[in-house]
């Protein structure tokens, strides 16, 4: 723990968010939304660290935390279903935690009813679909699963982009003052959007200069990169022979 710690790194908005509830005098209100947070996020480290993955980063935003990876795109899907998921895990043992610390006389009831209102809010929201909650990366794994590295990228931004505006409409009909998150959720999908053909090269890349421990092999009927799957090696039909992807992709990268 004491390695990861060095590694947090708070954004500035965040301390403007946290000034506010202390000078409101929401003080309980702030630590338990940030106990909340800090404990999702330990629960990927959790993972990550369980994994054998190094972690670069951990930024803590108003809105929540992002946990950045030091890991190749092409690793196993189960690994990137596990990451996304054990932050909703853990938040989900944080109920039985201050349960025990409730029935144990450790805390009031109304600091209690308080983190279950945060707790339940915090899950719910990470669980949307939307670009870059654990929501998205849940499902974006699950449709690597089916389709195409490129085409479930772009199956899961399309339900994101639906979810954002969906998000924004509710936020309207019900007058809540979520334009810090909103505004912040648009700008991690523009960006998403933008660098995801960056992804898509270091995708090929990394298929062309390692050897993984691929789950399938597929034969495809045209040659086209943009099949190319996670967890599947690939042959491609030419001339009435098939062809490796790793020579497909040799001619893309014979500089390296």
């Amino acid at each position: 723990m004491k390695s990861i710690l060095p590694r947090f790194n708070i954004h500035l908005s965040t301390y403007f968010l946290i000034l506010s509830f202390l000078f409101t005098g929401l003080i309980k209100n702030i630590i338990l939304i940030y106990v909340i947070v800090l404990f999702h996020e330990l629960g990927h480290i959790f993972i990550i660290k369980l994994l054998g993955y190094k972690i670069i980063r951990v930024d803590i935003y108003p809105s929540g935390g992002i946990t950045r990876i030091d890991k190749k795109i092409n690793t196993k899907i189960s690994h990137d279903l596990f990451i996304a998921s054990f932050g909703v895990i853990f938040q989900i043992l944080l109920y039985f935690l201050f349960t025990f610390l409730y029935s144990s006389s450790f805390i009031r009831i109304s600091t209690f009813k308080l983190f279950l209102t945060y707790n339940t809010t915090i899950l719910l929201f990470n669980l949307l679909p939307i670009i870059p909650l654990d929501g998205y990366q849940l499902l974006r794994s699950l449709w690597e699963i089916f389709f195409p590295y490129k085409k479930a990228f772009k199956i899961s931004f399309i339900l994101s982009v639906l979810s954002i505006l969906l998000f924004i409409t509710y936020n309207h009909l019900f007058s809540l003052n979520n334009y810090l998150i909103i505004t912040f959720l648009i700008y991690k999908m523009v960006y998403e959007y933008k660098n995801f053909k960056y992804q898509n090269y270091r995708f090929l890349l990394e298929r062309y200069l390692h050897d993984f421990p691929y789950q399938k092999i597929k034969n495809e009927k045209e040659v086209d990169l943009s099949l190319l799957r996670k967890d599947t090696y690939h042959y491609f039909k030419r001339n009435n022979t098939y062809v490796s992807e790793k020579k497909l992709l040799k001619r893309n990268f014979q500089f390296f």
